[in-house]
């Protein structure tokens, strides 16, 4: 046997150099090797496998350290000292640590406790114990931090940094699959006498009381309007975060022309895909073609022009697309998986 090579079949993922699919010339020695690499990938995986119900809490525990470090540095270098009450029990402690000279961690741990107790009875022991960690994660790195200054006296930049903060922290704490307590905890059990209420809508109403609560206490409406500007980057920032910037409109062409070359010329000149569906109007019964077509918001007024262009009489639908993934469309929330 020449130099000990034979024509071998070679998986078409060993496509690196050696081998490219169906069958190429091969030496016995590549092939077991390629077999041995194969082997040892499959065993890690086996490994990781077995790991991974460890691995789950440890990064749960991480999220959750992670999200409290966010949270305590914003309220301790933006908040607290700009008396912004941006929401939240953290909101309420900043508000009466400006009275009584008690710290916010410690003021945060005493308000979540009844509410821990009551959760006990109604969300169940696993549920309260991982928000009995939380808070007192929350308290003991206040005191760590406590006595870090104040890194600007100007309001507008705080509230902007300290909501950018409280976002980063707020996804932590949700990929971290438990809830940080205070008014998010709040939100949750009143939600079980007002159901007609969303969500959404009760985090509105509960932050908004702490936000009046600051101005009054405060005197000032100035930090009633920092507080809502914070509140507002804050919550922005997390729905982005989490259902990713890369936003996009997706829009319906319905035409009764050969569909083929308008889809060529959005495909040529925009680079994105479409996708081709038969359509019935059912008012004539007329037989149509319905184009479906994912673009960024900067590409809509083009598409515009070649559906024009192809199709004065087309009917056009767009639409916001809030998450879009794969296709060229990557989603931020995929690091945290």
């Amino acid at each position: 046997m020449e130099d000990e090579t034979i024509l071998a079949e070679c998986d078409a993922e060993y496509s690196g150099g050696v081998c490219v699919g169906g069958v190429n010339r091969c030496s016995k020695r590549e092939v077991e090797q390629l077999k041995k690499i194969k082997r040892f990938f499959a065993g890690l995986g086996q490994k990781f496998g077995k790991h991974k119900k460890i691995w789950t809490p440890i990064s749960q525990i991480l999220f959750l350290l992670f999200g409290n470090v966010c949270y305590v540095l914003a309220v301790q270098l933006f908040f607290a000292g700009n008396n912004i009450a941006a929401g939240g029990f953290a909101g309420i402690a900043t508000v009466i640590n400006y009275i009584v000279p008690i710290s916010i961690g410690n003021l945060v741990l005493l308000m979540n406790i009844p509410l821990i107790i009551v959760s006990f009875f109604v969300f169940g022991w696993k549920y309260s114990l991982k928000i009995l960690l939380a808070i007192t994660t929350y308290a003991g790195l206040f005191q760590l931090v406590h006595t870090l200054p104040l890194a600007t006296d100007d309001r507008f930049a705080a509230c902007i940094f300290g909501g950018v903060l409280y976002a980063i922290g707020a996804v932590f704490i949700l990929y971290a699959r438990t809830s940080a307590g205070g008014t998010d905890l709040v939100a949750r059990l009143l939600l079980r006498k007002f159901k007609h209420l969303s969500l959404g809508k009760m985090f509105l109403c509960v932050d908004g009381c702490v936000v009046i609560f600051a101005v009054i206490v405060y005197r000032n409406i100035e930090s009633g309007v920092y507080a809502i500007a914070a509140i507002f980057v804050c919550s922005f920032l997390t729905d982005h975060i989490i259902s990713g910037f890369d936003n996009a409109d997706i829009c319906y062409i319905v035409t009764v022309l050969d569909p083929m070359p308008m889809s060529k010329a959005i495909m040529e000149e925009l680079e994105v895909g479409v996708t081709q569906q038969d359509a019935t109007g059912m008012y004539s019964g007329e037989t149509k073609h319905m184009l479906m077509v994912v673009v960024r918001p900067r590409e809509i007024h083009h598409l515009k022009r070649i559906v024009t262009d192809h199709d004065p009489n087309a009917f056009v639908v767009i639409a916001w697309a809030n998450e879009v993934r794969g296709g060229g469309f990557d989603n931020m929330s995929e690091i945290f998986k």
